[in-house]
């Protein structure tokens, strides 16, 4: 019977570490109390306001930070914005979900850079 339960844990343990894969990869900690998954050079989020409130936000941002934007644009169910940071792009796309729901993507340089992304967010 021990041995059943010890197979048991390490299979379990085993599971649990196959979940780790950077397909999965979830951080917990994003602002508004989210979480945030980081795939293919672009940090994603549901972040916990409207549009209009999180689109003034990440122009906000972008001021705190002195990144300067060169383009914004925003209508009814979505919103962008690129800015420079040095020599890098940055990309901020918002994408409408409810009254108090925006979906939040960020990419900055070419091949996307989760820390840079993560400090952006951080300053909405």
């Amino acid at each position: 019977m021990r041995v059943r339960s010890l197979a048991l844990v390490v299979a379990v343990l085993v599971w649990a570490g196959s979940l780790t894969g950077c397909g999965a990869l979830l951080l917990g900690g994003a602002a508004a109390g989210g979480t945030y998954s980081y795939v293919s050079g672009r940090m994603k989020v549901d972040h916990s306001a409207g549009l209009d409130v999180t689109y003034a936000a990440a122009k906000g941002a972008c001021d705190k930070l002195n990144l300067n934007i060169t383009s914004s644009s925003k209508d009814l169910t979505s919103a962008s914005i690129v800015a420079k940071d040095g020599d890098r792009e940055v990309w901020i796309n918002l994408k409408y979900k409810s009254d108090t729901v925006t979906h939040v993507e960020i990419k900055v340089g070419l091949m996307g850079d989760e820390n840079a992304s993560h400090r952006i967010y951080q300053a909405f």
